[in-house]
């Protein structure tokens, strides 16, 4: 039995897929789930947008109608078309909002309407992480590095902390603006602790990570030997005063240690450098941590 032609799929046209129970196509529903997707994107956003405008005492109760309508649409409708329609409408009335207090005195800008660009653009959160990140800059620059903290901690392990947390603070900030043109996580003060708590973590970053150095007799008198071919040996170091005197090995073939209680090696101020500055960039994550730790306990 011959098929009908009218059966077949014209040429240069792709038979489009069906779920074979009448309903919408494969393709229709991911339209649907994108618009769906689209239309959550905006109403995010503009959700963002009328809290800053709220916070600066900006009257958006016409913008803020128009987003609730916006969100049973979409929410208890299911309809993201007309969802981003009311959305667009509400984001208008924004807009008007925002030019009604555009100019003041002599055609200036206002100030509510620069603390408004400047919330959305967070050039208050990357403001504070410039100038945090100059502050401690600063200290490493121009401060008595030698300084210790309580004759343990060099100042500079704090310091690069801080710097690693100004960094993320401007990282987290540039990141948000990217994804959606409005800074989302750095919109409160709180981010303005984080250069601080991470000087503390940094501190005790340093204290982890230094296992300490072989050294001997803490009298200030130095041991230098070169050009050794046979065996050097130490001796009588049960009860050492160990402090500023650093025994280095360089190049050695064999290194034997003999009934040795505790056995301490330094990873080196470059490696520790590092890892503050890690530290200080990830405290945010740490600080997320210990706190569902401190649920738990």
């Amino acid at each position: 039995m011959e098929e009908d032609p009218s059966d077949q799929p014209e040429k240069g046209f792709k038979k489009e897929e069906s779920r074979g129970d009448g309903g919408p196509s494969i393709s229709e529903l991911k339209d649907e789930v994108n618009m769906r997707e689209a239309a959550e994107e905006r109403l995010t956003k503009l959700g963002m947008l009328l809290e800053i405008a709220e916070s600066r005492g900006l009257d958006v109760k016409s913008a803020k109608e128009f987003y609730n309508s916006s969100r049973e649409s979409l929410y208890r409708d299911k309809n993201a078309l007309e969802s981003m329609k009311i959305s667009d409408r509400s984001n208008s009335e924004l807009t008007a909002a925002l030019n009604q207090e555009k100019y003041g005195l002599l055609s200036f800008p206002k100030w509510t309407y620069i603390s408004f660009f400047m919330a959305k653009y967070g050039l208050f959160s990357l403001s504070y992480g410039m100038i945090a990140a100059v502050f401690f800059g600063y200290i490493l620059l121009y401060s008595n590095m030698n300084k210790y903290i309580l004759e343990t901690v060099p100042l500079w392990a704090p310091a690069i902390s801080g710097l690693g947390a100004s960094a993320q603070i401007m990282v987290g900030t540039v990141d948000d603006i990217k994804a959606t043109g409005v800074v989302q996580n750095y919109k409160r003060v709180w981010y303005t602790a984080l250069p601080f708590l991470a000087a503390i973590f940094g501190f005790i970053a340093y204290i982890l990570t230094d296992l300490g150095e072989v050294v001997v007799a803490g009298d200030g008198v130095s041991l230098t030997a070169s050009n050794i071919t046979g065996n050097l040996t130490l001796f009588g170091l049960e009860q050492p005063l160990l402090y500023n005197t650093t025994l280095t090995a360089t190049g050695a073939a064999n290194l034997t240690a003999q009934k040795v209680e505790s056995f301490e090696a330094a990873v080196g101020d470059n490696m520790r450098m590092a890892v503050c500055f890690i530290v200080g960039y990830a405290t945010n994550a740490f600080i997320d941590k210990l706190m569902k730790l401190s649920k738990n306990i």
